[in-house]
């Protein structure tokens, strides 16, 4: 965050604070911590700030979805730059804290219209509940002290698998401080077909889960110059990123 970034907003829930910093052409939020859990420009909001949301949209290269599912929505920039690139596509959000929630529709421009949905609960309770199916499954569920530890056990990579429809893909942001652990991967190569990798470059890798034939090709090429152009940004150099984890 520069430090030209003034204190728009600060509010408490059981969880901690929760802060929106503004320096008049960027947004951010944060949990009482230097740490950015989101940054948007305010005057183009669909345009993904951290490398990290940024990799994730690799996944649209991977499958062609008609609902999305989004667990932990932070200001809610990766729901509206998917709501940009996919208007027609269903969104589901999953938000532990209610509090960041309405300030993703306050502060982030979050879109509020029938195709994107906000769930406010327990991401890993959400996924064991639902009958429905998605898609895309990307989990980003990370608290002020760090990620959640529920996303990185094998129940819930077990139950991502289960509530994928054939053909979807489980996306995992991932902050690697040391190598991923041994249980995680084991648990993604005894439920999924494919699962890659990709680091972005600041710390963060993002993990793709397939749920899919191994003999098809893992990337539709014809969709990544005009993905590319509408998201803002060479999905190109992500891709050269990606590698076989498992």
């Amino acid at each position: 965050m520069k430090d030209s970034a003034h204190e728009i907003h600060r509010s408490y829930d059981e969880f901690g604070p929760i802060q929106v910093l503004d320096d008049g052409h960027k947004r951010y939020l944060t949990f009482g911590t230097d740490d950015e859990q989101s940054c948007q420009l305010i005057n183009q909001p669909h345009l993904l700030q951290h490398e990290y949301t940024r990799a994730i949209l690799l996944s649209l290269l991977m499958v062609d979805p008609k609902h999305i599912t989004v667990i932990g929505i932070g200001g809610g920039c990766l729901l509206t730059a998917l709501n940009h690139l996919l208007p027609e596509c269903h969104l589901q959000g999953v938000e532990l804290r209610r509090e960041v929630a309405h300030l993703a529709h306050k502060y982030f421009q979050l879109p509020k219209h029938g195709l994107v949905k906000i769930h406010i609960g327990d991401g890993f309770d959400y996924l064991q509940n639902i009958d429905n199916k998605t898609d895309i499954i990307i989990a980003d569920m990370y608290l002020a002290e760090g990620i959640d530890q529920q996303q990185l056990s094998a129940q819930f990579i077990a139950t991502s698998h289960s509530r994928l429809n054939q053909g979807g893909w489980l996306v995992l942001n991932y902050w690697l401080d040391h190598k991923i652990e041994d249980h995680l991967a084991e648990a993604l190569d005894a439920y999924f077909d494919q699962v890659y990798m990709c680091d972005t470059g600041g710390g963060n890798w993002v993990i793709f889960a397939g749920k899919v034939n191994t003999n098809r090709s893992l990337i539709n090429e014809d969709k990544l110059k005009p993905l590319s152009k509408k998201a803002g940004f060479s999905l190109n150099h992500f891709l050269k990123r990606l590698v076989v984890l498992v």
